[in-house]
């Protein structure tokens, strides 16, 4: 629908900072840049103010949620439990096909993302943890980890100026993803919280 290419094109420009953390968005603006109609940006607008990427403010506008630091750091304590969770589930029911999905995405990462592009890398980071979240087989955990990595996202797209630390969240990742492959539930686990 054009509310869901909506949803999905401003959330992207939000999270990799395009539209900036308090920027006052413009209904007309988006309408024309879009090229939709303001009911399927309204309903965009819901969505993304229900994922706390966005403010409604009545009789003002739109706004960019801004980067609150304890909010970053009250979503890592979410995550540091339920992550390390959600790769215990993946390491009793993860299928062949999503353990393959993610060794298939690791080795396309070592032939072609460039270890330097910090880009690259968030995007490969952010593949790996919605693949783990997903082999849990448990769509709420899923959903659930997916909205708060969005969040994360928007932390490294505006401070990390250089990779070297994703570069070694890549290897954290193989250890995991092999940890659930033989079904080390508990292995996985304790990879995936010093990862966090």
């Amino acid at each position: 629908s054009r509310s869901e290419i909506a949803y999905r094109a401003l959330k992207h420009k939000i999270v990799i900072s395009e539209l900036a953390p308090a920027t006052i968005l413009s209904e007309a603006k988006l309408i024309a840049e879009l090229g939709i109609g303001r009911t399927p940006l309204r309903e965009a607008l819901q969505r993304l103010a229900y994922d706390d990427l966005v403010v409604i403010l009545p009789r003002r506008g739109t706004m960019v949620t801004d980067l609150n630091p304890s909010d970053l750091l009250k979503i890592f304590e979410i995550r540091v439990e339920l992550e390390p969770f959600a790769v215990r589930l993946a390491s009793e029911r993860a299928t062949e096909l999503q353990i393959g999905e993610m060794e298939n995405l690791l080795e396309a990462c070592d032939e072609f993302v460039d270890p330097y592009d910090y880009h690259q890398l968030i995007l490969l980071d952010q593949q790996i943890h919605w693949l783990l979240g997903q082999a849990s087989n448990n769509s709420f955990l899923a959903e659930t980890l997916e909205r708060y990595y969005t969040h994360v996202m928007r932390l490294w797209y505006v401070s990390l100026h250089e990779g070297s630390r994703l570069r070694e969240a890549i290897q954290e990742h193989a250890d995991i993803i092999a940890s659930v492959k033989i079904g080390d539930g508990l292995r996985a686990a304790a990879i995936m919280r010093a990862h966090i």
